[in-house]
C-alpha cells in the first residue's frame, strides 16, 4: 500500500455507481442526462470522472522541456514602431520576452531598412522576433533579417500563413531555432469553428506544408522544424486547455506518417493568441477576466509563446496603459501563481485526460476526412471547410442571441459605458468586429449623442415576491443588454388596473413580471387601460408564451421575452419602436 492509499484506508471504498446513485438522488427526479455536457465538439462529457471511468491508457502528451515557462509576447504594429522606436524598449523593460511585429501593408524596401535599424539594438538571442500580417515575400524578408547581428540565434518565426498563399514557395528555416511559416487556425476560430475542427485544420495544414516541402527536397524532420502552429484561445477553459494537449499528443502520429522516427520528432511549437470572438468594446475591464481565463488555458495546455491583445480595443485608455495592464496578466500568472514551474499540470486529471482523448479521437477522424477529400487547400477552395464550420457558427450565434450562452458585459450583466469609452467609440465608430449586442448599445449611444432620449422601461411586479423578483431581474438584464434604461420596479395588483403609478415617469416600455398564470385573464383590460393613459406605450410580458398567446398579443401585448427568445432581434425591434434610429 502506498502512502496515498494509506491515508484513506480507514474509509470504505465507494465505487462510481454509488456516487452516481447519490447524484441522481440530489437531482430530485431530474434525469442524469441533465448534467451531462453535450459539447459543441459532438461528444458528451459526464460531470466527473475517476480511475474506473477515465480513458485508459491516457493519451501520451510529450513534453521535453525543463519548465513550463512561456514567452510573453507583445504585438507592435510596424508603422507605429517606425514612428516611435522606443516602444521596443518599453515592451521589453515591462516584461515582454518576444515581440510580434505586424505589417498592415506589404512593406517597401525603405520601411524594411528602417525596421532593421530599429531592431539592431536588441539582443536577438534573448528576444524572439515574430513577423505577421502582410509580410509579402518571406524569402526577401528572411534575407534582410539574416544581416542583423545575432539573428542566427533568434528563436522567433515568420508567421507566414502558407495556406493563404498556396502557390508560394515555402522557405526552410536558415537555422534550427527560427521558424519560417505558420499553420494559422485563428481565421477558422474567428469564423466559428469548434475546437475539434481547429485541431483537424491544424493537422491538415501541417500535413499540406510537410508534403509541399518534402516534394521540394526537404527532409521531413527538417520541414517539421519550419512550422509554428498558431491557435486562438477562447474562454471555455478546460476544452481550450485540452486543445493544446491534444495537438501535442497527435503531432508525433502525424510526423510518423511522413517517416519521422519517434526519437527524431521535435515537439510542435505552439503560438497562442487571445480570441477576439468574445471581446467587449463597451465594457473593456471585463476583458481582463476573459484574457486571464484564456491565458490560463494556454499556459496550462503548454503553449510556447502567448500574445494577449490589449484589453481595451476601443482606445478609451492610452495604448501604453492598455499594453502594460495586459502584459501584467502574464506577470501575475507567472510570478504570483508560479504557473511556469509545473510541466503539464493537467496530466493525471481524469476529466481533462478524458477530454484530451476525445478531442484526439474526433479531430483525427475529421483530419482523415479532409485528407481523403484532397487536403485542406482543396477543402477550402471547394467550400467544404466553410460548410463544416457553418453549423457550429450558427449554433454559437443562436446561443448568444438567445442568451443561453453568457458573455459577461455583452449579453448579460452589462453596465452603461463610462464617458471615456463613449468618447473613444465616437472617435472610432467602426463596429465590424463587435457583437450584435454591442452594436445595439452603440446605436443607443449614437441616438443619445444626436439629442435623443434613452428609452426607459418600467417593470410591473406581481405575485409571489421571490418569483416575480427573479422574473424582474431577468427583464432588467435583458433590456440593459440592448442599452435601455430600466426604472425602479413597481408592485401593483392587476385586479385594480391602477396603472397611473406605473406610468408616472412616462416609460416607453412596460414589462409585466408576474409569477402567476391566473392573472393572465386581466391582461386585456390592463393593456386597454395603459394605452388609454399613454397610447404609445409598448407592453411586454416576461414569460414564455402561454397557450392563448395569440389572444394576448391581439389584446395589446407587443411580445413575450424569455430565455430562449431571440433577444438580439427583440431588442432591435424595441429600439425601432421606441424611435432609436
Amino acid at each position: 500500500m502506498n502512502d496515498t492509499e494509506s491515508l484513506f484506508s480507514g474509509f470504505p471504498a465507494v465505487d462510481h455507481e454509488q456516487w452516481k446513485s447519490k447524484v441522481i438522488d440530489e437531482l430530485k427526479g431530474a434525469e442524469f442526462s441533465k448534467i451531462v455536457w453535450k459539447t459543441p465538439e459532438g461528444f458528451e462529457m459526464e460531470p466527473w470522472h475517476n480511475r474506473h471511468t477515465a480513458v485508459r491508457p491516457a493519451p501520451e502528451v510529450p513534453f521535453r522541456r525543463s519548465t513550463n515557462r512561456w514567452r510573453i509576447c507583445q504585438q507592435i504594429a510596424v508603422e507605429r514602431l517606425l514612428d516611435d522606436p522606443a516602444l521596443l524598449d518599453e515592451a521589453l523593460t515591462g516584461g515582454a520576452e518576444a515581440i510580434e511585429l505586424r505589417f498592415e501593408g506589404v512593406p517597401e524596401s525603405a520601411e524594411v531598412v528602417r525596421l532593421l535599424e530599429a531592431l539592431r539594438s536588441l539582443d536577438l538571442a534573448k528576444t524572439a522576433l515574430y513577423f505577421s500580417g502582410a509580410i509579402g515575400d518571406p524569402a526577401a524578408l528572411l534575407d534582410a533579417l539574416a544581416a542583423l547581428p545575432g539573428f542566427a540565434a533568434n528563436s522567433g518565426a515568420l508567421l507566414f500563413d502558407a495556406l493563404s498563399t498556396p502557390d508560394a514557395d515555402l522557405p526552410i528555416p536558415p537555422h534550427s531555432g527560427f521558424r519560417t511559416l505558420a499553420v494559422d487556425t485563428t481565421r477558422f476560430h474567428e469564423a466559428g469553428a469548434t475546437i475539434t475542427q481547429e485541431l483537424a485544420f491544424a493537422l491538415a495544414g501541417a500535413s499540406d506544408c510537410l508534403s509541399r516541402m518534402i516534394d521540394a527536397g526537404a527532409d521531413a524532420a527538417e520541414a517539421a522544424s519550419a512550422i509554428e502552429i498558431v491557435f486562438a484561445a477562447g474562454t471555455s477553459h478546460f476544452p481550450e486547455l485540452a486543445k493544446l494537449r491534444a495537438m501535442r499528443a497527435m503531432w508525433p502520429q502525424l510526423l510518423a506518417a511522413y517517416g519521422v522516427a519517434a526519437d527524431a520528432t521535435a515537439e510542435p511549437r505552439i503560438f497562442v493568441r487571445s480570441s477576439i470572438r468574445s471581446i467587449s468594446t463597451l465594457d473593456p475591464y471585463t476583458n481582463l477576466l476573459r484574457l486571464s481565463t484564456e491565458a490560463l488555458s494556454a499556459i496550462l495546455g503548454g503553449c510556447d509563446t502567448l500574445q494577449l491583445a490589449p484589453f481595451d480595443p476601443a482606445g478609451s485608455v492610452s495604448e501604453e496603459f492598455a499594453e502594460r495592464i495586459t502584459r501584467n496578466i502574464h506577470l501575475l500568472l507567472r510570478e504570483e501563481s508560479s504557473l511556469g514551474h509545473v510541466i503539464d499540470p493537467a496530466a493525471g486529471s481524469f476529466y481533462i485526460e478524458t477530454m484530451t482523448a476525445a478531442l484526439c479521437r474526433e479531430s483525427w477522424k475529421l483530419f482523415q476526412q479532409i485528407e481523403a477529400a484532397g487536403g485542406l487547400r482543396a477543402a477550402e477552395a471547394s467550400g467544404r471547410v466553410a460548410a463544416m464550420i457553418a453549423p457550429a457558427a450558427d449554433a454559437r450565434r443562436k446561443a448568444i442571441n438567445t442568451r443561453r450562452r453568457t458573455l459577461v458585459g455583452i449579453n448579460h450583466y452589462t453596465v452603461p459605458p463610462v464617458a471615456e469609452v463613449v468618447a473613444a467609440i465616437q472617435r472610432h465608430p467602426d463596429a465590424t468586429k463587435i457583437s450584435g449586442y454591442e452594436k445595439l448599445r452603440r446605436r443607443m449611444i449614437a441616438h443619445a449623442s444626436a439629442g435623443g432620449a434613452t428609452p426607459r422601461a418600467a417593470l410591473w411586479l406581481h405575485g409571489e415576491p421571490s418569483k416575480s423578483q427573479r422574473v424582474a431581474a431577468f427583464a432588467d438584464d435583458f433590456l440593459r443588454s440592448g442599452g435601455f434604461e430600466v426604472l425602479p420596479s413597481v408592485t401593483l395588483d392587476p385586479e385594480t388596473c391602477n396603472c397611473r403609478a406605473l406610468l408616472r415617469e412616462e416609460p416607453e416600455i412596460v414589462v409585466f413580471c408576474w409569477s402567476g398564470e391566473s392573472d393572465l385573464a386581466s391582461v386585456a383590460k390592463i393593456c386597454e387601460t395603459i394605452q388609454e393613459l399613454r397610447k404609445e406605450t409598448i407592453i411586454v410580458m416576461a414569460a414564455k408564451p402561454p397557450e392563448n398567446a395569440a389572444e394576448l398579443l391581439r389584446a395589446g401585448l407587443d411580445r413575450f421575452i424569455h430565455l430562449g427568445s431571440d433577444a438580439s432581434a427583440d431588442l432591435l425591434s424595441l429600439q425601432h419602436k421606441t424611435g432609436v434610429l
